[in-house]
């Protein structure tokens, strides 16, 4: 809601109403965000042994000590902006409207490891663009958590960030892709793939509302 309706309901100034959300914008960042939300609010022994499903660690995690994340882009629809710059950049041609992308990394068990952006929704942002840009810059030193080894269950759309996701050391689990020419993928790609999907479907209900 806009502050406009906002002030009606409480029948107070729409200063008052920005002042407030303000305030209350504030104190999360001070006193709930630093504990419970982001890379820091957590330890890498605890991912593991308290947000890591037991399913993902038999199918992907060797039973061994493997933090195992699952990552997708979302959406976050906007107003059409005024500034035509802005405009132009948050347009999203696949959806048909104005959007923000942010990046979702989540534990097997749904748990909110953090959210990167939000990003523009220009064609050079897709899924692996912003990976790429997550590890290069190690943003919130998501690189001091993870080891070699780890896990990242993916989509498709990851694909062109599997030669970084090499370099580092991490392992991504990511459904098979048809090669040109094939008309279905064999019967161990197809089980593969299934693996993947049983271990993030269950987590679109967290990161998809």
């Amino acid at each position: 809601m806009s502050n406009r309706p906002l002030s009606t309901i409480f029948g107070i100034t729409k200063s008052s109403i920005r002042r407030a959300v303000s305030t209350v914008r504030h104190a999360f960042m001070r006193g709930f965000v630093p504990l419970y939300l982001g890379i820091d609010s957590v330890t890498r022994e605890s991912l593991i042994n308290e947000h890591t499903k037991p399913l993902a660690k038999k199918l992907f995690g060797n039973q061994e000590e493997r933090l195992i994340l699952v990552l997708d882009g979302t959406y976050i629809y906007i107003n059409k902006s005024n500034n035509f710059q802005f405009q132009r950049r948050s347009f999203s041609l696949h959806k048909g409207r104005p959007l923000v992308k942010p990046m979702v990394v989540v534990t097997t068990t749904g748990h909110f490891l953090t959210i990167v952006g939000p990003y523009m929704s220009d064609g050079k942002n897709n899924d692996a663009a912003i990976l790429n840009h997550m590890l290069k810059t190690n943003i919130n030193d998501i690189r001091g958590l993870l080891r070699e080894g780890d896990v990242f269950v993916v989509d498709r759309g990851f694909r062109d960030a599997l030669p970084l996701l090499k370099d580092l050391g991490i392992n991504a689990e990511m459904p098979a892709i048809m090669q040109k020419g094939e008309k279905q993928l064999t019967t161990g790609e197809a089980n593969a793939s299934r693996l993947v999907t049983k271990v993030s479907i269950t987590l679109t209900g967290y990161y998809n509302v």
